[in-house]
């Protein structure tokens, strides 16, 4: 009976030695696999608007969003799908479609400029919402100065903020040869 005592408290030392490290590398692949806090990814409607980053639109600018928000269009079909209005990841890197099933990235709250654009409030952007994105846009300018600035759109960046940059944040515009005009 010694023996089978012996070796039962062998057996029971071995798997506490396998069980513990085997539960503290699962715990550790759970919380090292989630994504840091940080800041939420720029404004991808803003981004693409906004083509000097100035945190601001011009009349040229709204005049040529349809221009600008159909170079997010990958698959060439005249509209943007929630797919390809996903704000880009943190890297730059775009998400092939068979990694948007392995932790993909919530979908931000639509912007002041995005629900200007999305009338119907589906999350994507059809031909027609982008031929009238430009009307539709103008509505934000509150003061008529054909300007939409950070005050009416705050998803366009504070020039004066903390972080200043590209709309929604990010690196600065490189400076420009003819002081931005």
């Amino acid at each position: 009976a010694g023996c089978f005592e012996c070796i039962t408290n062998h057996a029971n030392t071995m798997k506490t030695k396998i069980l513990i490290p085997a539960a503290l590398l699962a715990i550790t692949s759970c919380v090292f696999s989630q994504r840091p806090p940080g800041p939420p990814p720029p404004d991808i409607i803003a981004v693409k608007l906004d083509k000097d980053h100035d945190h601001k639109l011009t009349a040229r600018e709204i005049r040529n969003a349809e221009k600008s928000l159909l170079k997010l269009d990958e698959d060439e079909d005249g509209a943007l799908s929630k797919e390809e209005l996903r704000p880009e990841p943190l890297d730059g890197h775009r998400r092939k479609k068979d990694d948007a099933n392995r932790n993909p990235l919530p979908p931000p709250p639509p912007s002041e400029l995005m629900s200007a654009i999305d009338t119907d409030q589906d999350g994507a952007l059809s031909k027609e919402e982008l031929k009238t994105a430009p009307e539709n846009l103008t509505e934000l300018d509150q003061n008529s100065d054909d300007v939409i600035d950070h005050l009416e759109a705050p998803s366009l960046g504070n020039p004066d903020g903390e972080n200043p940059g590209s709309p929604g944040g990010g690196r600065p515009p490189s400076p420009r040869p003819d002081g931005g005009r």
